[in-house]
């Protein structure tokens, strides 16, 4: 998929872009581009070099998550579906001149069987809450620090190692990634694919989709 970072990113800890990505640091759990207005379906990660130490990628079940919220404070979910969320993406670096703006609830569902098809969750993008009604944002912030407990609770946490030679493609409407601290020289590439491409593939060759 076509982006402002291009068909193909690359990127090492240079800081290129004004972007915390393109630091050694770690990286909480996120989605990514929600600060687009339908944010990208699938994201590809391929490691192509790591010389230091650090640096494994964090994976969470933002979905199983969802679940657990609804299971034990169901009000607590439908208020996260309801109400809509700023993200943004101010950058002026170089020849990189860009401002998206992306708003939709957390938690996205269809509206004919409340079936969750899109979590929406990036602390560090999310501009000014003004969209939140000012009656229910004490609530709204209480519903959204218990989602953030079960997405940052250890159980649900899967850690990966990336080498060179294996390529990591995530659901970005599901699965939050991350990122542990790391040392040394890291490369990455990757890019993002078109939902419906990929999902076209998947039941041409037979695979539950």
């Amino acid at each position: 998929r076509e982006t402002i970072y291009g068909r193909m990113w690359y990127f090492t800890s240079d800081f290129s872009r004004g972007d915390t990505a393109y630091t050694k640091l770690a990286l909480d759990r996120h989605t990514d581009t929600t600060y687009f207005q339908e944010p990208c379906g699938i994201q590809v990660f391929h490691c192509l070099k790591h010389e230091g130490t650090g640096g494994r990628t964090l994976l969470v079940d933002g979905f199983y998550a969802a679940e657990q919220v609804l299971q034990r404070a169901p009000d607590q979910f439908e208020l996260l579906t309801k109400v809509p969320l700023k993200h943004e993406y101010v950058e002026n670096v170089g020849d990189c001149h860009n401002h998206m703006i992306g708003i939709g609830p957390v938690l996205n569902v269809y509206p004919w069987n409340n079936e969750l098809y899109l979590i929406r969750y990036n602390n560090y993008d999310r501009a000014v809450i003004n969209t939140v009604p000012y009656d229910i944002v004490h609530r709204w912030y209480a519903a959204h620090r218990t989602l953030t407990t079960e997405l940052r609770r250890p159980e649900n946490e899967l850690w990966v190692k990336l080498k060179p030679g294996k390529a990591l493609f995530i659901d970005n409407w599901r699965v939050l990634h991350g990122r542990e601290a790391f040392t040394g020289y890291r490369q990455l590439c990757g890019c993002y694919l078109t939902r419906d491409d990929v999902l076209n593939t998947a039941r041409l060759l037979g695979l539950q989709a």
